[in-house]
């Protein structure tokens, strides 16, 4: 089974349902409050910096935080991102494979229609 990789709250998907995630960073120049971002939402993608809960007063765990969410609905139970797994799961078909499928569809959609208007063949 393959290990699936821990959500991370510097994740532009991911949200506090508190409003209370900071982003702290120690280059950062504010004037009220230095080492503070103004507003995490912005520039979200950037591996810099620690993500600092407001209202706990600590480090944001992701995994323990009953208020986390993801806005693509990837975070599961467990702490870990479920994004990356739905992406590499699609497997591919051919043509011959979708035009089969397709033929079988409409066939069962003829016989449900037949049976429904009482017919042996659609004019």
């Amino acid at each position: 089974m393959r290990k699936m990789p821990q959500c991370k709250a510097t994740c532009q998907f991911f949200r506090c349902g508190q409003r209370a995630l900071i982003i702290r960073s120690s280059n950062s120049q504010s004037r009220d409050r230095p080492g503070f971002r103004s507003n995490p939402w912005e520039q979200r993608g950037g591996k810099e910096g620690t993500p600092f809960c407001n209202w706990v007063g600590d480090v944001c765990v992701v995994a323990r935080c009953n208020y986390a969410f993801c806005e693509k609905r990837a975070l599961l139970p467990d702490g870990s991102c479920g994004l990356q797994e739905r992406e590499g799961a699609r497997p591919t078909r051919s043509i011959e494979e979708e035009a089969r499928r397709e033929e079988e569809a409409l066939k069962i959609a003829r016989e449900r229609l037949l049976k429904k208007t009482g017919r042996d063949f659609i004019e």
